[in-house]
């Protein structure tokens, strides 16, 4: 067996079946098929019961190959990544692009601390939306992307850097804002306004309802924006209620400018992550901010 096998069998699994894989990859069906076979003869054991109309399934002898295929992965990875952050990073320029949340209110104070340590390497940042960080990671553009959701695409690592949760904000005066939770139905004849479709905050809304078997009626979205910072000032101003990050709203909210409240029945948490391409992991300079970032969420989840 050989590692490219070894990532065609883990992505097997965690996307459902080899068609899928293939896409994710960026190769064709048939390749990814002769890899599991070339493993499966190489083993002389079968590892994926699959069929036309069932997901690929794995035998017992399959658990145990995809159980030491992460491992090995894993800590493959991890030999890299601490390799190529004990070579000297001096000088140099680090690329950024990051969604309005992480851009916003993670950045600031991340890049703060890490400028103090590392004050001869310049930094470029770019806030966009999330689909467009991805695409500018994707294209070389961007060194590590910072995103409110999980996009995934061939070639692309995701990390998950810290948790937030998406709230319901709406005018401080409004009927809701003495509220702890509104269901999905009560919005019905109320404005909503909501990101861009390229935001993770919309993403994640979105899925999260789905995931509920919910959905927003389009009806009810009477503005489309741009950016937190322009929903805020539209909820304050009474233009309707809008989706924003707890981290966002927390200023807002304790000023009094706007209230903040949850949907019944649907889990507004998630994740933000770091993204980066995977070839890209034996840079010195990338792996540096990675593990940086990762020590500076780690203190703050532990106070």
């Amino acid at each position: 067996m050989n590692l490219e096998d070894l990532r065609t069998l883990v992505s097997i699994v965690e996307h459902g079946s080899l068609s899928a894989a293939a896409r994710v990859k960026g190769v064709s069906q048939p390749s990814v098929t002769k890899q599991v076979q070339r493993m499966e003869a190489e083993l002389g054991l079968t590892l994926l019961v699959r069929g036309p109309k069932h997901p690929a399934e794995l035998t017992p002898a399959g658990e145990q190959v995809v159980a030491f295929a992460r491992e090995t992965l894993s800590r493959l990875e991890a030999l890299q990544r601490g390799l190529a952050a004990m070579k000297t990073v001096g000088r140099g320029t680090l690329v950024l692009a990051a969604s309005t949340i992480p851009g916003e209110y993670l950045l600031p104070g991340l890049l703060s601390s890490f400028r103090a340590e590392y004050p001869q390497i310049q930094v470029e940042v770019t806030v966009t939306d999330t689909a467009e960080v991805v695409d500018r990671v994707l294209s070389d553009e961007a060194d590590v992307g910072l995103i409110g959701s999980a996009i995934q695409r061939p070639g692309l690592r995701l990390e998950r850097l810290v948790g937030d949760e998406i709230l319901l904000i709406t005018p401080p005066k409004h009927p809701f804002s003495r509220r702890e939770r509104v269901t999905i139905g009560e919005l019905s004849g109320q404005a909503v306004i909501l990101r861009e479709a390229g935001s993770g905050t919309r993403r994640s809304v979105e899925a999260a309802l789905a995931a509920a078997g919910l959905a927003l009626p389009q009806a009810q979205v009477s503005l489309t924006l741009g950016s937190t910072q322009a929903i805020l000032q539209a909820v304050e101003q009474g233009l309707g209620l809008g989706f924003v990050s707890a981290r966002a709203s927390a200023q807002a909210q304790a000023d009094g400018h706007v209230a903040c409240v949850r949907l019944a029945g649907v889990d507004l948490h998630r994740d933000l992550y770091l993204a980066y391409l995977s070839r890209r992991i034996s840079d010195p300079l990338l792996a540096r901010f990675l593990d940086f970032s990762h020590a500076r969420f780690a203190e703050e989840a532990a106070q």
